[in-house]
């Protein structure tokens, strides 16, 4: 299960600087912004100097909402960047358990922040996934819908629930919630590189759902911006022309989520 909170810049972290207490609050939010930045764009490296930054920034004030909040998402894209063939299950779950600790205690301090209750809610039914917990990934995914009724139109929100629970089987996820942010998220999309990779997801989910002409529909509807997501397309209506999708490609595309942030955060456009 890949963490899933970084698709767009707004997620929150681009007005983090603003609403920190102290100069040195500031700049550490800052260097969080540009470190989460240089994580989506495809450099994985920087997820543990990012952790180690925020430690010390909380350290030093354990009362400011905000960076337990730029934390939280800090160890999320830790736990994303350890995903390999074999990846180390303790050091993903101790990864999940302190993201849920930090996004925790922010909603300790400030408690109407719908992003930080969705991330609570994303980093608890990625931690009950990793333990075997049914009712804990079910806890998770009600805390995520239950930010998206109290901030509907906020694109963060609405990506974290989308991208969590798009990894579970069709046949256990809310597809009509996972299809329904999709949707929010192509119509408010820059364009280009991300909305092209947003369309060839909802054309996965409806093919695996049955929905085959909706499938072929999004699909279509890739502009090219993003090879990569040009190169899918190719493949899809291929595989479509002989009844369904492949699921190994579905696959490959929606780990790109949390750990190849570059597939829609590359600077500028492929074609």
């Amino acid at each position: 299960m890949h963490q899933a909170n970084l698709l767009f810049f707004s997620l929150g972290l681009l007005t983090m600087t603003a609403l920190a207490s102290t100069p040195r609050d500031t700049e550490a939010l800052a260097l969080a912004k540009r470190q989460q930045l240089e994580f989506r764009q495809g450099n994985p490296a920087v997820a543990k100097p990012l952790v180690k930054s925020l430690e010390e920034a909380v350290a030093r004030s354990p009362d400011n909402a905000k960076l337990w909040e730029a934390l939280g998402f800090a160890y999320m894209s830790l736990q994303g960047s350890m995903y390999t063939a074999s990846p180390d299950m303790a050091k993903l779950l101790e990864a999940g358990e302190r993201a849920q600790a930090a996004f925790a205690r922010s909603l300790a301090l400030k408690s109407d922040n719908p992003l930080v209750r969705a991330g609570h809610g994303m980093s608890t039914m990625v931690v009950s996934q990793l333990k075997g917990d049914g009712p804990g990934v079910m806890a998770g995914i009600e805390e995520m819908n239950a930010a998206v009724r109290e901030a509907p139109k906020y694109n963060g929100v609405r990506l974290t629930r989308a991208f969590t629970i798009i990894h579970l089987p069709p046949g256990m996820r809310d597809n009509n919630a996972v299809t329904e942010d999709l949707r929010f998220l192509i119509d408010t999309a820059p364009g280009g590189r991300p909305e092209d990779v947003i369309h060839v997801l909802l054309g996965d989910v409806l093919a695996e759902t049955g929905d085959l002409k909706g499938a072929r529909s999004e699909y279509e509807q890739v502009s090219g911006a993003s090879a990569f997501a040009a190169e899918q397309v190719k493949e899809r209506l291929a595989d479509l022309a002989k009844g369904s999708i492949r699921p190994d490609s579905i696959a490959a595309v929606r780990s790109g989520t949390g750990a190849r942030c570059v597939m829609c955060h590359a600077p500028g456009t492929d074609n």
